[in-house]
């Protein structure tokens, strides 16, 4: 393995405790529709743009109004998010701080929009430009979303450096596919979704936190 030069960070379930708001909406817009959308399906969907998550509910449940079930569910996490029911994961500050003293390039890249992403940073007292040197939202890849790579290779090619020195942290299987397709270090730290095969045979590391990385990253740093 390469010297890392840079780490990839994704944002709800990585930095910030969110996925435990959408699992919450998952099941409550389950009731309120009388839909039978198993937690398996939520996870593999995980990671995917809001365009995409419709287009593939009205073609799997044609009968469910997807565009209301899904406002359904992204009114609730985002009033929710507005009231700041929601943590920075332990560690995070920590890990950040230990990667700018290496030297170390970092970026968010987030199938979420920008304004939301702004937003959640704004809520809990960060500004985003003292963290990371460049950002990749999900206004920025349009139709390409996880698991394609292609956020990431934005990322990438916006920090200068080769998709091989480069780390993805992620908690999604969309996300982790997508890293380890595009030829990145691809590392889970653990959320909601356990890791699958796939994920155990890609992933460099399986973390429980943050501190888990940091301890993996100071012998490649």
């Amino acid at each position: 393995m390469k010297k890392i030069k840079a780490v990839i960070f994704d944002m709800d379930g990585v930095i910030f405790d969110t996925e435990c708001l959408w699992k919450e909406y998952f099941v409550l817009a389950n009731k309120e529709f009388n839909a039978n959308i198993s937690e398996e399906y939520r996870q593999s969907i995980c990671g995917k743009s809001e365009e995409a998550i419709r287009n593939e509910l009205k073609e799997l449940y044609p009968e469910l109004d997807a565009d209301e079930y899904r406002e359904f569910m992204l009114k609730g996490v985002r009033q929710a998010i507005s009231e700041g029911c929601f943590e920075t994961k332990d560690g995070f500050e920590t890990i950040v701080a230990f990667l700018k003293e290496k030297g170390c390039g970092l970026a968010l890249a987030t199938s979420s929009r920008r304004a939301r992403a702004e937003s959640m940073f704004e809520k809990k007292g960060y500004r985003k430009e003292n963290i990371f040197d460049v950002f990749v939202f999900g206004d920025d890849v349009g139709t390409r979303c996880k698991p394609d790579p292609y956020v990431f290779e934005i990322a990438a090619e916006r920090l200068g450096v080769s998709h091989d020195e480069c780390m993805v942290l992620e908690d999604s299987l969309n996300g982790i596919k997508a890293a380890a397709e595009g030829g990145f270090v691809a590392v889970m730290v653990k959320d909601l979704i356990p890791p699958d095969d796939y994920c155990k045979r890609r992933c460099s590391l399986i973390a429980d936190s943050f501190m888990d990385v940091k301890k993996y990253l100071e012998n490649i740093i």
